[in-house]
């Protein structure tokens, strides 16, 4: 179903609208206060003592700016901002910091230079003040989207080595400031000092001293897995709990360090394993600088001397964080949406969720929670053979949905059903041996952002689904169905047909195989999903006049999660639409 243009408009209108209100309420304020009785301050300059205020203020944001950024969800407990908005936030925070810093600057020059005190420019604590700015400039403006980029790992040192430099020199160039600078810098230490805490005590008890296997799935992703439990682990500790210590939720991440690859740097990934697994499943997708070297170290290695493929390196990591968000089992239907390596999130927490609804029933424990929700797993993808990416989880899925428990929908973008492989089995053998050659060279197919159809903008403001043949998945057709080891072209075939690939021939059994998931070839009409969710808890409601809700919980690129968060809010604007939660993870 598509939404109507007006529509569409109103809504992102809205959107914008209210981020468009909250920033000028905010600079509104900042700029209240740097005007609040300023005429009272009669012993110095009005120009002076407007820019020492204006200073102060600016300096005042420099907390939040500092812990938007901890690693640890202490500011995502306060105030429920995800991790997009708290970069968000970070960013232009440090915008308008800049912005009030230069208003500062230039008023106080122009204030000493009108009245011919040059000496008070050039004295310590105003050049220190001088430096701080110059450090401040660099940190804002080469924070741009195509310098961190063109060479992230440059961006993060200089970030890290200007970000000091600031800091120490606006300690000192005003005892004003200091307030505020140690406030922001204790809070960032500790919270710095506490991961790297946890990352030794994960290697000092590891049970393969930090040793982790590698394995290459294609020729742009790699898979890690780190062990982290011991045979019988039991998480019944208050440490364990609290910080994480060898156990954490669906769909949290860990920073994740290669020392033979990059000594210093650690990587956010997401777990894409639960914990009752006993080992961390990272799923990496090839891009450039960390990502790259590890691609080309594995492939140069001579994979006869390794079993399996896999390649034992020693890695480092620290968390788990993230993952804050609404239980999701009080909601009567849950749509969960991945694009691409988005899986990593997606996956987990929906088997998460299953396994929860499962257990509860067989304690016929009902409370709080429907009693039967409706759930749905949703994954779009380039090809077929991606979902080898999370075969371990996906196995496992598969059960449910055969149990009617769950429906899987796989949208496969950038293939044909002609051109497609017949069958995921047929998938699993093709990508059994990846071309190393072409991602130790280029980065071809390597970037995440061409998943779901990233020469668009937004998804074409979500038009970008019609005229899209999605093919169905109806056993009563005439067209190709694949389905989980079925392939059909005719229900009048016999019962025993054979698919020839270029490889392999594979033989099916129709007549007692059922179809746990649809294969869809197209992208997925995501307002169309969500909005016939939507308007079946919408009549529930009127038939039995109980209350109902919805989840929505989606990881991709930006553009994914900005559609999904644009029509959860077209459902929420039908009247006696149920409650639309909207949780959003972007990479």
């Amino acid at each position: 179903m598509a939404v109507p243009f007006d529509q569409q408009f109103f809504v992102e209108r809205e959107r914008n609208n209210n981020l468009v209100l909250f920033c000028i309420v905010f600079v509104g304020v900042n700029i209240g206060l740097c005007f609040a009785e300023i005429k009272d301050i009669d012993y110095q300059g009005y120009m002076y003592a407007i820019s020492k205020r204006i200073s102060r203020i600016g300096i005042g944001n420099l907390p939040i700016l500092l812990l938007s950024v901890m690693k640890h969800d202490l500011l995502t407990q306060f105030s429920g901002f995800q991790f997009d908005r708290l970069e968000f936030l970070h960013k232009w925070l440090s915008r308008w910091m800049w912005a009030m810093i230069t208003v500062h600057l230039s008023l106080a020059c122009y204030y000493w230079l009108t009245n011919n005190f040059l000496i008070m420019i050039i004295i310590p604590p105003q050049i220190f003040g001088f430096m701080a700015y110059g450090s401040l400039f660099i940190l804002t403006w080469t924070s741009m989207k195509f310098i961190r980029q063109w060479c992230y790992e440059f961006w993060l040192v200089q970030h890290r080595v200007f970000a000091f430099i600031m800091l120490f020199m606006s300690f000192i160039h005003n005892s004003g400031n200091r307030a505020a600078v140690l406030v922001s810098v204790h809070g960032l230490v500790i919270d710095r000092v506490l991961s790297k805490i946890m990352a030794h005590i994960h290697k000092r008890y590891s049970p393969t001293k930090c040793k982790s296997a590698f394995r290459i799935l294609d020729s742009g992703t790699i898979e890690a897995t780190i062990p982290v439990r011991e045979d019988g682990y039991v998480a019944d500790k208050w440490y364990n709990k609290i910080l994480g210590y060898k156990n954490w939720k669906a769909g949290q991440h860990v920073y994740l360090n290669v020392p033979k690859i990059k000594w210093l740097e650690y990587h956010p990934f997401t777990i894409a394993s639960l914990a009752s697994s006993n080992e961390i499943k990272l799923l990496i997708r090839v891009q450039k600088g960390f990502t790259r070297n590890l691609m080309r170290h594995l492939a140069d290695i001579d994979h006869e001397e390794h079993a399996d493929d896999l390649v034992s390196i020693k890695a480092m990591f620290h968390g788990p964080y993230g993952a804050v968000h609404q239980p999701f089992i009080s909601f009567d239907h849950c749509i969960f949406f991945g694009a691409g390596s988005g899986g990593a999130f997606t996956f987990p927490v929906c088997l998460d969720l299953l396994q929860q609804i499962q257990a509860k029933d067989e304690m016929q424990d009902f409370l709080f929670r429907p009693v039967a929700p409706k759930i749905r797993f949703v994954w779009a993808i380039k090809q077929l053979k991606n979902i080898v990416w999370f075969k371990h989880i996906f196995d496992q899925l598969k059960g449910y949905s055969a149990r009617n428990k769950l429906i899987i929908d796989i949208y496969v973008t950038q293939e044909s059903a002609d051109s497609s492989c017949y069958s995921i089995e047929e998938s699993q053998i093709e990508s059994s041996q990846p071309k190393l050659e072409q991602s130790s060279s280029s980065d071809e197919g390597s970037y995440e952002l061409q998943s779901i159809g990233s020469n668009s903008k937004l998804l074409n403001k979500n038009h970008i689904y019609d005229g899209e043949k999605v093919k169905s998945q109806d056993l009563v057709t005439n067209q190709t169905v694949t389905t989980t080891s079925t392939t059909m072209t005719n229900p009048s075939d016999s019962t025993q047909n054979k698919t020839k690939s270029d490889t392999i021939e594979v033989e099916y059994d129709l007549s007692i195989t059922k179809p746990t998931y649809n294969i869809h070839y197209g992208r997925p009409d995501i307002g169309s999903i969500i909005q016939t969710h939507s308007n079946d808890l919408s009549q529930q409601m009127s038939n039995d006049s109980a209350y109902k809700s919805l989840a929505v919980a989606s990881c991709g690129p930006p553009f994914f999660t900005n559609l999904i968060k644009e029509q959860c809010q077209v459902a929420r604007r039908v009247k006696n639409s149920p409650d639309v939660y909207c949780y959003t993870e972007s990479f």
